[in-house]
């Protein structure tokens, strides 16, 4: 991987052995858990380079929170170019806005440290956890504006004292960069870090004033993921070339917070204090995830729809067996290739089962749906053969639109959630009941609806497999 060149090798010309690799991916395979790719970077270049079904290595992937890592990266850059005098700089003045009156002065004590390192002091987020659901962030959301909502929420402890989860604070940073360079953080970002690394193509969405979401909502390509944990594992540099400074990248993958027994938090970087040298993490809701192994001279990142990736750590920590070449191993290089090739390949279709009566009845129908959670506005299907049928799902601001694979093997649309490609399956489960299953795949969510038609009514049950939600129920009525 010298420069921003991605250079690939075999397994055991890098010390890694593949039959452990290819043991781990068989693993994935027989457990259906619901990976999207893994890749692994060793003394410089790529050994593994795996893609699942159903994601497209051709669109990039929500990092949901490793974004938080990024936007930590870009807070150290702007230090270092002077725009930022320090991380013991109090935030709040650096905002360049009218602040609200200042009725305690522990909020005159945050300091772009303290947001980084989750330890704000605001009424804000969960206590040693980092969960999926976020009171603040989803209030902060449907604000008018996001930053003078942020400010604005009191304090509960003393900045820099207490680690309470909240994704509210890495917003917070973008506002700041954004004043005192003038530049959005996009921009800062794509030519002070993406252009030197290489990195060509990502999505980053903004609020209704232009910051950037510095919390979450980044889409990479797995090997630009991988280009930011190797820029860590070399201390900020890039060839001859000092992206970020060595000072900082030593700051943010040190722990500034203890989380729990094991855990401590940096700069936006979780740290897994349980074995020396210690192994910095960015990590995002539903399986996202850059690991630095200092000792192993390994980068490793993982995309996902949910999948749980410490089970096939065990797996790469065996594969990681030499820091010198292994013998060539011919038939573990073929295994491994044909369980790679196998991974990205569909279910084999199921025999398609007749259409029940209610399908004619339904078909075409248009059900709408108060006020919910979900922002879900109306569904309509429409059932005209027996191997696939059709969706059109009003949700936010979107038109959801494509095929539904009625035979066990999802369909794909390019019309899904901010225009990324979706997967939709689904099937019947009795003369009324039908389950439809959307994949958002590289926006990470995968949402099953258990829906049960009654005369003009659609009753819903709602779950997201990866976690940010479940149990919603939603009424619908037809509509002509």
């Amino acid at each position: 991987m010298a420069g921003a060149q991605i250079r690939l090798s075999t397994p055991e010309e890098q010390g890694v052995d593949s039959v452990a690799l290819g043991d781990g991916i068989e693993m994935l395979a027989k457990k259906r858990i619901p990976i999207h790719s893994m890749l692994i970077v060793r003394h410089d270049a790529v050994v593994l380079d795996a893609y699942f079904y159903p994601y497209e290595p051709r669109v990039p992937h929500d990092i949901a929170s490793v974004t938080k890592s990024v936007t930590s990266m870009l807070t150290g850059i702007a230090i270092d170019m002077g725009y930022i005098k320090s991380a013991k700089e109090p935030a709040l003045p650096l905002l360049k806005i009218a602040l609200p009156p200042a009725n305690d002065p522990r909020k005159g004590r945050i300091t772009v440290e303290s947001l980084l390192s989750m330890t704000s002091g605001l009424a804000c987020g969960e206590l040693h956890e980092a969960h999926t659901a976020e009171t603040n962030l989803d209030n902060m959301r449907q604000s008018p504006d996001w930053i003078q909502y942020a400010v604005s929420i009191p304090m509960r402890a003393e900045p820099g004292e207490q680690f309470a989860y909240c994704s509210v604070n890495n917003h917070i940073l973008p506002a700041i960069i954004t004043a005192q360079t003038g530049q959005r953080l996009e921009t800062f970002a794509r030519q002070n870090l993406f252009e030197p690394l290489g990195i060509k193509e990502w999505i980053w969405p903004a609020d209704s004033n232009g910051l950037n979401h510095g919390w979450g909502d980044l889409h990479l390509f797995p090997r630009d993921m991988a280009k930011l944990g190797y820029l860590y594992l070399h201390e900020g540099k890039l060839g001859d070339r000092q992206i970020v400074s060595k000072d900082w990248v030593r700051k943010s993958i040190e722990p500034h917070a203890q989380v729990r027994d094991g855990v401590g938090y940096g700069y936006s970087w979780w740290i897994n204090l349980g074995r020396e040298p210690h192994i910095p993490e960015a990590e995002g809701r539903g399986g996202q995830r850059i690991s630095i192994v200092p000792d192993k001279d390994t980068v490793v990142v993982f995309t996902s729809g949910g999948a749980d990736t410490d089970q096939v750590a065990p797996y790469i920590l065996r594969a990681l067996r030499s820091d010198k070449p292994l013998a060539a191993n011919p038939a573990g290089a073929n295994r491994l290739a044909q369980l790679l090739k196998s991974a990205q390949l569909p279910p084999k279709p199921s025999t398609s089962s007749k259409l029940p009566s209610a399908a004619a009845r339904i078909s075409g129908k248009r059900y709408s749906f108060d006020a919910n959670a979900l922002e879900m506005h109306s569904l309509s299907l429409v059932f005209d053969r027996s191997e696939e049928a059709r969706m059109t799902v009003e949700i936010g601001a979107e038109e959801w639109r494509g095929p539904i694979g009625l035979d066990g093997v999802y369909r794909f649309s390019p019309i899904g959630h901010r225009g990324q490609p979706m997967a939709v399956s689904g099937k019947w489960q009795g003369e009324n009941e039908f389950l439809l299953d959307v994949n958002l795949v590289s926006n990470i969510t995968r949402i099953l609806l258990t829906i049960r038609f009654a005369g003009d009514r659609a009753e819903l049950d709602v779950t997201d497999t990866t976690g940010s939600f479940h149990g919603l129920k939603l009424s619908g009525l037809a509509r002509d």
